[in-house]
């Protein structure tokens, strides 16, 4: 049932996730086209790809706890829910395919082009509609797209196994929690869903805190079985991302601010823009940087641009399309009910970004 009393904004939801967007495009600017030498500068990249465990917990808890909100029924609402997810994330999506493209036909038709040149199938390309390109053996136009597959299909198993994780009985929900934390074992291929299955259980057991599933020691057991199944089936420093993730979500309690608000807001096209646009500032810069003044201001160029076309592509296209799925209700909504936006956005979580 919908559950109006759940808190609607939760700030650090916001924050985790503009701070998560910033790092990984730090990690790719700084790692990428031979910028930066080994040295302090590119360590401060090191970790930053570990952005896409944050982002995975988050969807772990967004997307149960909005269904939670705004009573999601299973059978009825299933085709709205795909369909929110469908209007959500897919036209600043297809934006970044657009784009991507046209960009990589520019930059082979420049004088002094070093690339591979373009080479698209329609094949590769079709395959990007369904997020079926690794599945199906293709590459991907942009490889940050790798985990908009692994979000897309968190969004169909949720879709089916939520009444599990939300059920009554805590013997179905911690039941379905560790059958979905040992699928990480019994299928570990990253291009599944379930090789990251206990990043999105930390964020379930998150979601069972808010809704009032678990509370005390109840809880506090159930998210140490959590943590014991991340550091048993993942690296120790996915593990640890991830559990400093759900912890911050879970504890912390943060003012709104404003700059990791922007951040928080623009965190999506941000992840979808900053390769194909950031990442060609600093592969141009690669070429005549030389001194540490120098790739300082490339990196300063590329982060510049990158956010500046994330606003674009939030205020044009993104918010619209967070608009137009917020406009799809689920027929078990109190009369008069309106959902609120948990940190950037009601019902979706900012997909994660490649390492």
């Amino acid at each position: 049932m919908p559950n109006a009393t759940a808190p609607a904004r939760i700030e650090v939801v916001e924050a985790l996730r503009g701070i998560a967007a910033l790092a990984v495009a730090w990690f790719h600017f700084t790692h990428g086209a031979g910028l930066l030498r080994d040295g302090w500068l590119k360590a401060t990249g090191d970790y930053g790809w570990l952005g896409v465990e944050v982002f995975f917990v988050i969807s772990g808890f967004v997307i149960p706890y909005s269904m939670h909100r705004g009573g999601f029924r299973f059978g009825p609402d299933i085709a709205i829910f795909l369909g929110k997810r469908v209007l959500r994330i897919e036209p600043p999506y297809v934006a970044a395919v657009l784009l991507t493209v046209a960009l990589w036909y520019l930059s082979a038709a420049a004088p002094g082009f070093r690339g591979a040149a373009p080479h698209l199938t329609w094949g590769q390309v079709a395959s990007h509609a369904g997020y079926l390109t690794a599945i199906l053996g293709f590459d991907w136009l942009n490889p940050v797209f790798w985990s908009l597959a692994i979000e897309f299909q968190f969004y169909l198993f949720a879709a089916l196994a939520y009444p599990l994780f939300a059920h009554a009985s805590r013997a179905v929900r911690v039941g379905a929690l560790a059958a979905f934390c040992a699928s990480a074992a019994a299928i570990p291929s990253p291009i599944f869903l379930f090789g990251y299955a206990p990043l999105f259980a930390l964020g379930i057991v998150v979601f069972w805190r808010y809704a009032g599933l678990e509370r005390g020691r109840a809880w506090w057991l159930a998210f140490a079985a959590a943590c014991g199944a991340a550091v048993w089936g993942l690296a120790p420093s996915m593990a640890a991302a991830g559990i400093g993730a759900a912890l911050a979500i879970a504890l912390v309690r943060l003012p709104r601010v404003r700059v990791l608000a922007f951040l928080g807001a623009i965190s999506y096209s941000l992840y979808l823009l900053h390769a194909p646009l950031g990442g060609r500032v600093v592969n141009l810069g690669a070429r005549v940087a030389d001194s540490l003044p120098a790739q300082l201001a490339v990196l300063a160029c590329a982060l510049a641009l990158s956010i500046g076309a994330a606003w674009l592509l939030r205020t044009w296209v993104d918010k619209p399309a967070q608009g137009w799925a917020a406009g799809l209700r689920y027929g078990g909504r109190r009369p008069g009910e309106r959902a609120a936006p948990l940190g950037l956005d009601d019902p979706d979580a900012t997909p994660g970004t490649s390492r």
